[in-house]
């Protein structure tokens, strides 16, 4: 199993245990929009992604959308990347 899949699989077991309802999550379901993610439980995501990939999430250039699936999670921050998806860079 990847570093990644790993990661992954502990964000579904931290939804589950939220929602144990939500069964089957799929890499590109919305999160948000599901309420699986809502705004009572953003902070302790936040520090459980901070956790997971061992670097601080800048809450202050936060790009909901990095949340919004588990596939945009992996992208965002347990991709390897030093950047956000998000974050855009000027040719220099």
């Amino acid at each position: 199993m990847s570093a990644a899949a790993a990661e992954l699989t502990e964000v579904v077991a931290w939804i589950g245990r939220r929602h144990p309802e939500a069964a089957g999550i799929g890499p590109d379901d919305d999160l948000i929009e599901s309420r699986l993610i809502d705004s009572l439980g953003f902070l302790e995501f936040i520090v459980l992604i901070e956790r997971l990939s061992g670097r601080p999430v800048d809450v202050e250039n936060l790009d909901l959308d990095d949340f919004r699936s588990l596939s945009r999670i992996e992208r965002a921050f347990f991709s390897g990347r030093d950047r956000r998806p998000s974050d855009r860079s000027s040719a220099g």
